[in-house]
Order: C-alpha cells, then sequence, then structure tokens
C-alpha cells in the first residue's frame, strides 16, 4: 500500500512484462482517461442489468494507460483537478500487447488466494470504446480527452 492506500504491484509475484509492441498504441491513447460506461453478463437479467448501472453510475470508475505498460484505475476522481490524476491514488495494474493480443492484469488481495493476479482482455471498438473481458463480464469505457496540462504525472510502480 502506499500513502494514499493504494495497493501497488508486488513485483516478487508472477506478472507479464512490459508493454514492448507499439501496436498497443492502436488500441489505446495514453493520453485519454477511459470511463467505465458499463457492465455486462452474459447471465444477467433485468435487475442485474439495472444494479450494475446503478453501481456504474453511483461509483464511477476510470482507466489511466501509461507507456511501458503500466495502467492505473482510478475512482471518484474530479476531472477539473490536476492532483486527482496522480497515479499514486489508482490501483496498479499492468498491460501488455502479444501475439495480437491486449492483456490486463489487475493484481488484488483476497483471503481465498492471498495476493493474486487476474488476466483480462481488452479490445477496442470501431466506435473509439474499449472492453474489457473478464469471465462472464464485458467492462465497456468510453474515452475522454484529457488537457495536456493533466498529462505530467508518471505510475509509481
Amino acid at each position: 500500500m502506499n500513502e494514499f492506500g493504494q495497493r501497488r504491484v508486488n513485483f516478487n509475484f508472477e506478472r507479464i512484462k512490459p508493454n514492448k509492441d507499439n501496436q498497443a498504441y492502436e488500441i489505446i491513447d495514453t493520453t485519454k482517461l477511459y470511463k467505465l460506461i458499463a457492465i455486462e453478463n452474459r447471465l444477467q437479467d433485468e435487475n442485474m442489468k439495472l444494479e450494475f448501472k446503478k453501481n456504474v453510475d453511483s461509483n464511477p470508475k476510470y482507466l489511466k494507460f501509461y507507456a511501458n505498460g503500466r495502467v492505473g484505475e482510478f475512482r471518484n476522481i474530479n476531472l477539473n483537478n490536476v492532483e486527482s490524476y496522480n497515479p499514486k491514488k489508482a490501483e496498479s495494474n499492468l498491460y501488455q500487447f502479444k501475439n495480437k493480443k491486449f492483456i490486463i492484469q489487475s493484481y488484488f488481495v483476497n483471503a481465498q488466494c492471498g495476493q493474486c493476479f487476474v488476466k483480462q482482455i481488452l479490445r477496442k471498438n470501431p466506435n473509439g470504446e474499449i472492453e474489457v473481458l473478464s469471465g462472464d463480464f464485458t467492462y465497456t469505457y468510453n474515452p475522454i480527452n484529457i488537457s495536456k496540462d493533466f498529462l505530467i504525472y508518471k505510475p509509481d510502480w
């Protein structure tokens, strides 16, 4: 944990290598923020769909991609405050484009596995949105432009 209470990737564990394939930047844009706009589950009913929508609307979540395979997961940030973009306030994740697959590796802690990694697949839609596929779930993110004045941070992981 860092000074903002955010988990950091423990480099003693198996993890993906930093991204070295520039094709990744045809899929994601490191000058944008990606806002979660929808969560879908292949098995969801109408009640689940409404609950996911309520959760997405009440607890905004954003992804910010950085060079060298780093991606931060932010929650409830002030889009007009440069300090909100400080990656120390984000959960640390990794990404890699390899063998025509864009992989995000999320790090988390829970009682069943202790410190764990989950690999998710990312794909870009023709409309510019990105989808992160994780098991039965699809998370859809919409790109948001960021002021160039806010692109001053480098991740601490």
